[in-house]
């Protein structure tokens, strides 16, 4: 029987370095958390500084809904942006997903066309599915850093 080997040379190609990958990714985010406590400490200074300035010129409450606004108009301008973005990237998933069917319909019509056994299309689709889950770039195989 062919079928096997096949199936475990193509299993073989998908095995991870799963302990190295685990490693890199917690060095990663220690150092994340190390750079996001420091830069909390510092916008809150700077915060803090705004703020002391502001009040130095106009009212206490005039510099802290001065402020305030400015946050507000900030956050909208970031959830604004973040629309934009979510629905490019939806449309671009959209159409990998659509190019992706459309190849693997085409492919599998083209072995059931040319006369190809059944066994052949069960391989065939098998080894989609298996290269599919591999190149698919929503699935993180843990080798970015």
């Amino acid at each position: 029987m062919r079928f096997l080997p096949l199936l475990s040379s193509l299993m073989s190609l998908a095995s991870l370095d799963l302990g190295g990958a685990v490693s890199r990714q917690a060095k990663g985010l220690g150092y994340t958390l190390v750079a996001i406590l420091f830069l909390l400490t510092a916008y809150v200074l700077a915060v803090g500084a705004l703020a002391f300035y502001l009040s130095q010129h106009m009212s206490t409450w005039g510099a802290l809904g001065a402020i305030a606004l400015g946050f507000a108009g900030a956050a909208g301008l970031v959830f604004w942006f973040g629309t934009l973005s979510a629905r490019a990237e939806a449309e671009r998933a959209k159409e990998v997903t659509a190019a992706r069917q459309k190849a693997t319909l085409g492919t599998l019509t083209g072995l059931a066309v040319g006369g190809g056994s059944t066994r052949t299309l069960i391989i065939a689709a098998l080894a989609g599915m298996i290269a599919g889950g591999l190149l698919d770039p929503r699935s993180k195989s843990g080798t970015d850093d």
